[in-house]
């Protein structure tokens, strides 16, 4: 755990596919890091408290409330809600990480048409996006004009997720 947020750690700014577009000097700074962290955890608490919350049926204090209580939490939730949940967490931190390299699309290629599909945009938007992301992690090595398109389309991914599965449930 103490080794998960090092933040004496420097990545090479050489190999980097998503944060190309920033400059080395801010991708190597402390502040980038830390507002990263902070973007990260917003983000998951954002979703904890207004989407991955719905199939309780009850806000967040009533839900820490009956956990310290001890009751049963257990709700029907659908095999796709589950999925689409453990998925958009793996988007998030994507979005969020300091630096990826290519190796790390292997988690994103296969999850896409699930993400995209459950945001609810429209199917030529969802192929447009498909497709640029596509692009953008092809491009060797990275460019500021496709670490800019793969940090797009993971935001964009976030956002649509984050809108259409509160309309969905």
């Amino acid at each position: 755990m103490t080794r998960a947020f090092e933040f004496t750690r420097q990545f090479l700014f050489k190999w980097t596919v998503n944060w190309r577009f920033i400059g080395e000097d801010v991708f190597l700074s402390r502040s980038f890091s830390v507002a990263l962290l902070a973007v990260h955890i917003t983000l998951l608490v954002t979703f904890l408290a207004f989407v991955w919350i719905i199939p309780a049926k009850m806000d967040l204090g009533s839900l820490v409330q009956q956990a310290f209580r001890g009751r049963n939490l257990q709700r029907s939730i659908s095999n796709s809600y589950v999925a689409t949940t453990m998925i958009t967490s793996v988007v998030i931190g994507l979005l969020c990480a300091r630096s990826l390299h290519y190796q790390f699309y292997a988690y994103l290629v296969w999850t896409s048409p699930l993400i995209l599909w459950k945001s609810g945009f429209h199917s030529v938007l969802l192929f447009i996006l498909w497709a640029a992301q596509e692009w953008a992690w092809n491009v060797y090595p990275s460019t500021n004009v496709s670490s800019t398109m793969v940090v797009g389309c993971l935001a964009i991914q976030v956002l649509g997720v984050f809108w259409g599965m509160q309309c969905e449930e």
